[in-house]
């Protein structure tokens, strides 16, 4: 049996069979991320940081707490 991988967006767990999520298809995950948003990964003891949906993100990687998106006109942290 394939190893699976743990991530989340917002607060909804998915599971992925791949070691590698490109920021591309974790827009495509759950309910999506539209284009007009920003998406992040929020990995433990981290702020925040922009992904491109190019971007591999190694899941294997100890603590990826989870991926979020924000509107593209907003500032990370400001509200």
């Amino acid at each position: 049996m394939a190893k699976q991988y743990q991530f989340k967006i917002e607060d909804d767990t998915y599971h992925w069979d791949e070691q590698f999520i490109t920021g591309a298809q974790v827009r495509q995950v759950g309910p999506g991320i539209p284009e007009g948003m920003d998406l992040y990964v929020k990995v433990r003891n981290l702020p925040g940081r922009p992904i491109a949906d190019d971007e591999k993100i190694d899941l294997a990687e100890p603590g990826i707490e989870k991926f979020y998106a924000q509107d593209a006109s907003s500032e990370a942290g400001n509200s």
